[in-house]
C-alpha cells in the first residue's frame, strides 16, 4: 500500500482540518484512497477508518447502482444517519479515486458538511487534475 506523496498528503490535511472546523459537530474526517490508503486530520483517525475503507467502497458502489437504477444520474454523496452521529461518504474523481469521509456528531450539521464536502472535493478534482496535467503533456 503505497502512500500518497507529501505534498498531496499535507494539502489533504490542511483542507481536511478547514472542513472540520467549518462543521462544528465534526468529529472526524478522512481522504480515503484507491488503494485505502488514509489521510486524516486527526492522530487515530486513519486506524479507525482503515478497517471500513472496504466497506466504504462496497457502500458507495452499491449506492451509485440504485441511483443509475433509479435515474438520479451520478452518485455525489452517501449519508448514513445513526442514532450516534452521522457518516458522509462523498466520492472524489481523479485520475486514482478517493473518497472523503466525515463523521459528524449532530444531523443538524449535514447541509453544512455537504457543502464543505463539495467544495472540498472540487478543490482536490482541479489541484490534482492540474498537477496531472503536465505529466501527461511530457
Amino acid at each position: 500500500m503505497a502512500t500518497e506523496p507529501r505534498t498531496i498528503r499535507v494539502f489533504f490535511e490542511r483542507q481536511l482540518a478547514d472542513l472540520r472546523e467549518s462543521v462544528p459537530s465534526a468529529l472526524a474526517a478522512a481522504v480515503v484512497s484507491d488503494d485505502n490508503c488514509l489521510t486524516s486530520d486527526a492522530v487515530g483517525v486513519a486506524d479507525a477508518l482503515s478497517p471500513q475503507t472496504t466497506q466504504l467502497r462496497g457502500l458507495i458502489a452499491s449506492a451509485r447502482t440504485t441511483a443509475s437504477a433509479l435515474g438520479l444520474d451520478k452518485t455525489r454523496c452517501l449519508i448514513l444517519d445513526g442514532t450516534a452521529g452521522v457518516l458522509i461518504v462523498r466520492p472524489v474523481q481523479t485520475a486514482k479515486p478517493r473518497l472523503i469521509v466525515l463523521l459528524l456528531a449532530d444531523p443538524r450539521d449535514v447541509t453544512r458538511a455537504l457543502n464543505g464536502m463539495h467544495r472540498l472535493a472540487a478543490e482536490i478534482e482541479a489541484r490534482l487534475t492540474a498537477a496531472a496535467t503536465p505529466a501527461l503533456a511530457a
